[in-house]
């Protein structure tokens, strides 16, 4: 079968992934369950937290920039509303 343009799905760009995470003291990510295989947090080199569109569907998110034991640098986010954590891919 042979694909012609337009005819295939369109996909997102950089839609989160749903995402384990082992928090330590504060909440703080500790560990990540990444490719199958648990990643350990080297250093959180960023925390920030977006809070927006109230008007319409609120969106609460306390994200990390984190550095990994294996050098990966990841960005990840806690929704604050549903209390899940999510892989924001670049």
């Amino acid at each position: 079968m042979v694909e012609r343009p337009g005819t295939h799905a369109l996909r997102p760009l950089n839609a989160p992934r749903p995402l384990r995470v082992r928090t330590g003291s504060g909440g703080r990510p500790r560990f990540l369950h990444l490719e199958g295989r648990s990643r350990r947090v080297q250093h959180i080199l960023e925390i920030w937290q977006v809070d927006e569109e109230w008007w319409r569907k609120p969106i609460s998110r306390r994200y990390a920039r984190l550095a990994l034991d294996d050098g990966q640098i990841v960005t990840v986010y806690l929704d604050l509303l549903s209390q899940r954590w999510y892989l924001q891919q670049g």
